[in-house]
Protein backbone atom coordinates (compact mmCIF):
# COMPACT_ATOMS: atom_id res chain seq x y z
CA UNK A 1 0.00 0.00 0.00
CA UNK A 2 2.82 2.55 0.71
CA UNK A 3 4.57 1.24 -2.26
CA UNK A 4 1.80 2.05 -4.46
CA UNK A 5 1.62 5.60 -2.59
CA UNK A 6 4.72 6.14 -3.64
CA UNK A 7 4.59 4.81 -7.28
CA UNK A 8 1.77 6.99 -7.58
CA UNK A 9 3.63 10.46 -6.26
CA UNK A 10 6.09 9.74 -8.59
CA UNK A 11 3.86 9.69 -11.82
CA UNK A 12 2.87 13.02 -11.09
CA UNK A 13 3.64 15.42 -13.39
CA UNK A 14 2.31 18.72 -11.68
CA UNK A 15 4.86 20.85 -10.32
CA UNK A 16 6.96 23.43 -10.99
CA UNK A 17 10.19 23.28 -13.14
CA UNK A 18 11.68 26.76 -11.32
CA UNK A 19 12.53 25.05 -8.52
CA UNK A 20 15.07 22.74 -10.52
CA UNK A 21 15.78 25.49 -12.58
CA UNK A 22 16.92 27.65 -9.42
CA UNK A 23 18.79 24.20 -7.90
CA UNK A 24 20.69 24.00 -11.06
CA UNK A 25 21.18 27.47 -11.47
CA UNK A 26 23.06 27.27 -7.73
CA UNK A 27 24.75 24.68 -8.33
CA UNK A 28 26.36 26.06 -11.55
CA UNK A 29 27.34 29.38 -9.83
CA UNK A 30 29.12 27.46 -6.79
CA UNK A 31 30.97 25.39 -9.89
CA UNK A 32 31.97 28.20 -11.64
CA UNK A 33 33.18 30.00 -8.15
CA UNK A 34 35.10 26.53 -7.31
CA UNK A 35 36.59 26.48 -10.85
CA UNK A 36 37.55 29.98 -10.81
CA UNK A 37 39.44 29.80 -7.31
CA UNK A 38 41.28 26.14 -8.47
CA UNK A 39 42.17 28.21 -11.50
CA UNK A 40 43.88 31.18 -10.19
CA UNK A 41 45.53 28.91 -7.34
CA UNK A 42 47.23 27.11 -9.89
CA UNK A 43 47.77 30.42 -11.72
CA UNK A 44 49.64 31.34 -8.95
CA UNK A 45 51.36 28.19 -8.44
CA UNK A 46 52.75 28.63 -11.42
CA UNK A 47 53.79 31.62 -11.49
CA UNK A 48 55.92 30.89 -7.72
CA UNK A 49 57.49 27.78 -9.47
CA UNK A 50 59.03 30.31 -12.65
CA UNK A 51 60.43 32.64 -9.76
CA UNK A 52 62.06 30.09 -8.19
CA UNK A 53 63.37 28.31 -11.08
CA UNK A 54 64.95 31.23 -12.27
CA UNK A 55 66.11 31.92 -9.01
CA UNK A 56 68.13 28.34 -8.88
CA UNK A 57 69.29 29.19 -12.57
CA UNK A 58 70.76 32.84 -10.98
CA UNK A 59 72.46 30.82 -7.87
CA UNK A 60 73.62 28.27 -10.58
CA UNK A 61 75.70 30.67 -12.73
CA UNK A 62 78.39 31.53 -10.22
CA UNK A 63 81.39 29.15 -11.36
CA UNK A 64 84.02 28.28 -8.55
CA UNK A 65 86.69 28.94 -10.40
CA UNK A 66 89.26 27.24 -7.56
CA UNK A 67 87.56 23.87 -8.64
CA UNK A 68 87.00 24.56 -11.95
CA UNK A 69 90.85 25.05 -13.34
CA UNK A 70 92.20 22.71 -10.56
CA UNK A 71 92.98 19.89 -13.21
CA UNK A 72 94.11 21.84 -15.94
CA UNK A 73 94.23 20.96 -19.96
CA UNK A 74 97.41 19.63 -20.30
CA UNK A 75 99.47 17.53 -23.09
CA UNK A 76 98.37 14.33 -21.01
CA UNK A 77 95.29 15.32 -20.53
CA UNK A 78 95.12 15.56 -24.09
CA UNK A 79 96.22 12.47 -24.90
CA UNK A 80 94.34 10.43 -22.59
CA UNK A 81 90.59 12.23 -24.53
CA UNK A 82 91.77 10.98 -27.42
CA UNK A 83 92.40 7.51 -26.51
CA UNK A 84 88.87 7.05 -24.17
CA UNK A 85 90.66 6.89 -21.10
CA UNK A 86 89.46 10.77 -19.80
CA UNK A 87 87.76 11.17 -16.34
CA UNK A 88 84.06 10.87 -15.55
CA UNK A 89 83.10 14.75 -16.09
CA UNK A 90 81.97 15.50 -12.38
CA UNK A 91 79.92 18.78 -13.54
CA UNK A 92 80.42 22.40 -13.51
CA UNK A 93 81.85 23.10 -9.92
CA UNK A 94 78.99 26.26 -8.00
CA UNK A 95 80.76 28.62 -5.51
CA UNK A 96 77.57 28.27 -3.10
CA UNK A 97 78.11 30.77 -0.85
CA UNK A 98 77.60 33.59 -3.83
CA UNK A 99 74.62 31.11 -5.32
CA UNK A 100 73.19 31.54 -2.02
CA UNK A 101 73.10 35.08 -2.28
CA UNK A 102 72.13 35.56 -5.91
CA UNK A 103 69.18 33.11 -4.87
CA UNK A 104 68.17 35.00 -1.99
CA UNK A 105 68.62 38.00 -3.95
CA UNK A 106 66.34 36.78 -6.72
CA UNK A 107 63.26 36.28 -4.82
CA UNK A 108 63.34 39.13 -2.93
CA UNK A 109 63.45 41.54 -6.26
CA UNK A 110 60.67 39.12 -7.38
CA UNK A 111 58.48 39.70 -4.24
CA UNK A 112 59.21 43.35 -4.18
CA UNK A 113 58.52 43.31 -7.78
CA UNK A 114 54.69 44.30 -8.11
CA UNK A 115 51.87 42.35 -10.37
CA UNK A 116 54.11 43.26 -13.62
CA UNK A 117 56.69 39.98 -12.11
CA UNK A 118 54.25 38.04 -10.07
CA UNK A 119 50.22 37.60 -9.86
CA UNK A 120 48.02 39.60 -7.81
CA UNK A 121 46.98 36.84 -5.59
CA UNK A 122 50.34 36.15 -4.28
CA UNK A 123 50.28 38.40 -0.82
CA UNK A 124 53.59 36.64 1.03
CA UNK A 125 56.75 34.94 -1.04
CA UNK A 126 59.67 33.16 1.93
CA UNK A 127 62.27 31.59 0.93
CA UNK A 128 62.22 28.36 2.95
CA UNK A 129 65.57 26.56 1.57
CA UNK A 130 68.49 26.59 -0.27
CA UNK A 131 70.43 23.90 -0.74
CA UNK A 132 74.19 23.79 -2.48
CA UNK A 133 76.39 20.78 -3.18
CA UNK A 134 79.00 22.27 -5.31
CA UNK A 135 77.59 20.99 -8.24
CA UNK A 136 73.68 21.36 -7.94
CA UNK A 137 71.41 23.98 -6.24
CA UNK A 138 68.20 23.04 -4.63
CA UNK A 139 65.59 25.87 -3.80
CA UNK A 140 62.20 25.71 -2.04
CA UNK A 141 59.78 28.66 -1.65
CA UNK A 142 56.48 28.78 0.05
CA UNK A 143 53.13 31.76 -0.70
CA UNK A 144 50.24 32.32 0.57
CA UNK A 145 48.20 33.43 -2.85
CA UNK A 146 44.12 35.06 -2.13
CA UNK A 147 41.55 33.38 -3.46
CA UNK A 148 39.45 34.77 -6.22
CA UNK A 149 36.15 34.58 -4.84
CA UNK A 150 35.72 34.26 -1.04
CA UNK A 151 33.03 32.14 0.02
CA UNK A 152 31.20 32.94 3.28
CA UNK A 153 30.15 29.71 4.08
CA UNK A 154 33.74 27.76 4.05
CA UNK A 155 35.56 30.54 5.81
CA UNK A 156 38.59 30.24 3.66
CA UNK A 157 40.84 33.38 2.49
CA UNK A 158 44.32 32.28 1.68
CA UNK A 159 45.85 29.03 0.46
CA UNK A 160 49.32 28.32 1.27
CA UNK A 161 51.21 26.70 -1.66
CA UNK A 162 55.06 25.99 -2.21
CA UNK A 163 57.27 25.45 -4.92
CA UNK A 164 60.81 23.29 -5.07
CA UNK A 165 63.40 23.67 -8.23
CA UNK A 166 66.99 21.87 -8.41
CA UNK A 167 68.97 22.62 -11.18
CA UNK A 168 72.95 22.12 -12.14
CA UNK A 169 75.25 23.01 -15.19
CA UNK A 170 76.27 20.75 -17.13
CA UNK A 171 78.69 20.75 -19.81
CA UNK A 172 77.68 19.78 -23.58
CA UNK A 173 78.48 16.39 -24.85
CA UNK A 174 81.63 16.43 -27.47
CA UNK A 175 85.19 16.34 -27.66
CA UNK A 176 86.73 19.42 -26.82
CA UNK A 177 90.64 20.18 -27.95
CA UNK A 178 91.67 23.13 -25.98
CA UNK A 179 88.35 24.78 -25.87
CA UNK A 180 86.79 23.89 -29.51
CA UNK A 181 84.69 21.09 -30.17
CA UNK A 182 86.13 18.61 -32.63
CA UNK A 183 83.56 15.42 -32.35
Amino acid sequence: MAINRILKFLKKDDGSISVITGGLFLLTLALAVTLSNVASIAMAKRSLTQATEAAAQRGARNLNTNSYYKGQFNEITMVKNILGYSEADPGIPIDCQRAEVDVFNAIQDWSHGGTALKRFEITSVNLDRVDCDGFQVDVTTHAKTRLAFLLPFMNIETVNISSSVSTENKRSQGFYLFGIRIA
